[in-house]
């Protein structure tokens, strides 16, 4: 059948304008540029009332996580600590594995970079010591490595803080900084806070280093068959909340010292610095002093010691100190002494320092104090702050009178 002549100019014509509508279109896709190159991903049209020029506000704290078997942390469960139990969950339990040829990946340089981070974490001053400014390794507060007193891989002991499912959960938002966090840049905060990086001769490992990268591989490892951005309940610290939560002010470092020498000291010792073996390797990591974490470190923040302390110490015999109280003031009592300083603590939280971050002057400041109110109570009972050995003679008599702020008390410059 033949097309008369007319239709067919037509037909020409309508397909010419539907090629300059398309090149019309491609031209003013958002993100093309005089090359001719447009954005991946989608761009989303501005509200007309946003200034689209000022960048967008991102709130101070971000939706927590979903806590798998969370209700492991509430009711009877929290109180009576059972989520400290391998098989305690519903919907994951805590499973502890092998590193074997079945385990590792079959790629050989992604299986020699988990293996090489496993003993980086394990042994960390020891391995990374132009990295380290102390005597910590990861296993310290996670479990493994050389200590005598700690069971299987190091981020694998269910009585600490495992890393079993925490690369799951990450990136994340970080209050502490205002921003988003991968597990590279977590691991530089250990290296530059917990670890005290600053005080090492190249300070922290750099973002691209083997090392940080090995270390993110273990970690991903130990994290295989955990759902991601669901943060499992053995990994997430129970902080106090509401009557649980004893006010900075009231915390009585000076009772704490009488708790940490009955609870403590066997361990960490009577001055606080650990115990090391023959050949120098610790045993039992400092907790304050120049071979501690510094005072820009989590552990460094009241509430968030304090909860460790009541969820995995005394290593071994963990949940011998459950009450609120008693945690409150071993923990004001650690933290009331001497540590390296974190240089760049007055970047951390821009949004306003919380209360337990008492190393912080904003904190000191807004609570009426000069300086680290469980440091100035020390100082008000005579007790030292450094690293020297304690006993209970050093103690007052009168502990009860610590539970008050005593912000107005006079501290002898002769006592610092």
């Amino acid at each position: 059948m033949e097309v008369p002549i007319g239709m067919d100019r037509r037909l020409l014509i309508l397909v010419g304008t539907l090629v300059m509508v398309v090149l019309a279109g491609c031209t003013a896709l958002p993100g093309a540029d005089n090359g001719g190159e447009v954005d991946d991903g989608d761009v989303a049209t501005p509200d007309a009332d946003v200034d689209a020029s000022e960048p967008a506000e991102m709130p101070a704290d971000m939706p927590n996580r979903e806590i798998i078997d969370g209700d492991l942390r509430e009711g009877e469960s929290k109180d009576e600590l059972q989520y400290r139990n391998a098989t305690a969950g519903d919907e994951i339990n805590f499973v502890p594995k092998e590193m074997n040829e079945s385990t590792l990946p079959d790629n050989e340089n992604e299986r020699e970079l988990i293996i090489y981070g496993r003993t980086l974490m394990a042994n960390t001053s020891e391995e990374m010591p132009d990295h380290v400014g102390n005597d910590l390794s990861c296993a310290s507060c996670h479990g493994g490595g050389q200590s005598v007193a700690t069971v299987g891989m190091v981020g694998q002991d269910i009585n600490l803080i495992p890393l079993v499912g925490t690369s799951a959960d990450l990136p994340e938002w970080t209050g502490r900084r205002n921003r988003m966090r991968d597990t590279r840049q977590r691991l530089m905060g250990c290296f530059q806070r917990s670890m005290n990086s600053p005080g090492a001769e190249e300070g922290a490992p750099d973002y691209d280093s083997r090392e940080i990268q090995a270390m993110e591989a273990y970690m991903m490892w130990l994290s295989e068959g955990v759902p991601t951005k669901g943060q499992p309940y053995w990994s997430h610290l129970n902080k106090p909340e509401g009557d649980e939560k004893v006010p900075v002010e009231e915390v009585n470092p000076v009772r704490g010292a009488e708790l940490y020498l009955e609870n403590c000291a066997s361990c960490h010792g009577a001055d606080g610095q650990g115990e090391v073996d023959d050949e120098g390797n610790v045993i039992y990591p400092p907790l304050w002093g120049p071979g501690s974490f510094n005072d820009g470190a989590g552990m460094g923040r009241m509430y968030t010691s304090a909860s460790y302390i009541r969820e995995a110490m005394p290593y071994g015999y963990a949940h011998d100190v459950t009450d609120w109280e008693d945690v409150h003031d071993i923990a004001g009592f650690m933290n009331a002494h001497d540590r390296p300083e974190f240089p760049e603590k007055s970047k951390d939280f821009p949004d306003g320092t919380p209360d337990e971050g008492i190393y912080y002057n904003r904190t000191q400041e807004r609570l009426g104090y000069e300086m680290n109110p469980m440091q100035k109570k020390l100082m008000l009972a005579d007790m030292p702050t450094g690293t020297q050995e304690i006993d209970e003679s050093d103690i007052p008599d009168d502990v009860g009178r610590y539970d008050q702020p005593l912000r107005n008390e006079t501290v002898d410059p002769a006592d610092d």
